[in-house]
């Protein structure tokens, strides 16, 4: 009895020895696949980079109105604050006609066209067109207006502001949609008069009472003596400096709300 015992006890040692040697069984884990935006499961999407429309470019037809200053005397050749003033623009993304039954500055212009009469007065425009139609005739977008030097040289001051204001009801009408921009004009060489100071006190609250197609440009302190070629006509360099009033009183106007000023080509 006790020799089976001992047998026994020999048996189940050798057994868990056996057990313990022996490697432990692994069982896999089950895996739940996952897949990223770009597994072959998922459709490749191509961005395309959104585009920018080009910007619709501004065509202009530009009447500069008014008197000997309009016309670019003294130098005739260089035809005035026009000449910089294309190039200003056309810098600026716009596309530039000038219009009117005049021209000078042929020479150094390559659209020399617009509507100054040396010596003419406020009245002088006025019958200008009534007679001759120019506003019919060329059906300017805007029109760039300096005007009443003569009145205030000849002493005629006191009449302006209400002729300005006449012309203006004139413009408005004949061109429902068109921009005028009027300037406070400038000196002459010699400085103020007394007749520049009334005139041109007067000229915002006109502009401001025919609404939102008239605008002002300040062009008063624009010039230095130094900037005439004579008693009443600036140099070119003078010119010049009228041209860059009139391009900033231009982009500040809303050209891309009033209709057909899209260019066609």
């Amino acid at each position: 009895m006790r020799f089976t015992t001992v047998v026994l006890a020999v048996f189940l040692l050798v057994a868990c020895a056996s057990l313990s040697a022996s490697p432990p069984t692994v069982i896999p884990a089950t895996v739940t696949p996952t897949f990223s935006p770009t597994d072959a499961s998922t459709p490749f999407v191509t961005s395309t980079p959104s585009l920018t429309p080009t910007p619709q470019r501004i065509c202009l037809k530009i009447m500069p109105l008014g008197d000997s200053i309009t016309v670019g005397e003294k130098d005739l050749t260089y035809g005035g604050y026009r000449h910089l003033l294309w190039t200003l623009l056309t810098d600026d993304g716009y596309v530039i006609d000038y219009v009117g039954s005049q021209q000078n500055g042929k020479q150094t212009m390559s659209d020399p066209d617009h509507e100054g009469h040396s010596g003419w007065k406020i009245q002088n425009i006025i019958n200008g067109i009534n007679s001759n139609n120019w506003l019919k005739t060329y059906q300017p977008n805007l029109i760039l207006l300096h005007i009443g030097s003569n009145d205030i040289r000849l002493g005629r001051a006191a009449t302006a502001p209400e002729k300005l204001s006449t012309l203006l009801d004139i413009i408005l009408q004949r061109l429902p949609e068109t921009h005028v921009i009027v300037a406070q004009v400038v000196p002459f060489a010699g400085g103020f008069i007394h007749g520049h100071y009334t005139y041109n006190e007067a000229i915002p609250a006109i502009v401001a009472s025919k609404g939102p197609r008239v605008s002002l440009v300040d062009m008063r302190d624009i010039l230095s003596p130094g900037d005439f070629g004579d008693s009443y006509h600036p140099t070119d360099d003078g010119y010049d400096k009228m041209a860059r009033a009139w391009e900033q009183a231009i982009l500040q106007v809303d050209w891309k709300s009033m209709p057909g000023l899209a260019c066609a080509h």
